[in-house]
């Protein structure tokens, strides 16, 4: 669940990024080898492939569930999870729209 942070080097540390923390501004993720944009718009964070610069791929979004936990929806509306973290968040609807063993 490590988040990338504005200015961090490779060899720093990063912390946690939460959902919570996530703004307008879109934050980028790379992961599982692939570039992934989060930004809050209203109160859910959307998330979007942005592997392709020209052809942004939306994943879905997560909004607020109970206590500190956010509940991930594909764009369809389908439950991906439930979890804290952006990049757990970025796992469960990646893997919601593209299951394993799918090019």
């Amino acid at each position: 669940m490590l988040g990338l942070l504005p200015g961090a080097k490779p060899d720093q540390d990063t912390r946690a990024l939460g959902l919570g923390e996530i703004t307008a501004n879109p934050w980028i993720f790379k992961c599982m080898g692939r570039r992934y944009s989060a930004r809050r718009c209203d109160d859910a964070v959307v998330i979007q492939d942005i592997t392709d610069i020209t052809r942004p791929f939306p994943l879905g979004k997560a909004e607020p569930d109970t206590g500190s936990l956010w509940s991930v929806h594909t764009p369809r509306g389908q439950l991906a999870g439930r979890t804290g973290g952006t990049l757990h968040a970025i796992v469960a609807l990646r893997d919601a729209a593209q299951p394993p063993g799918v090019p």
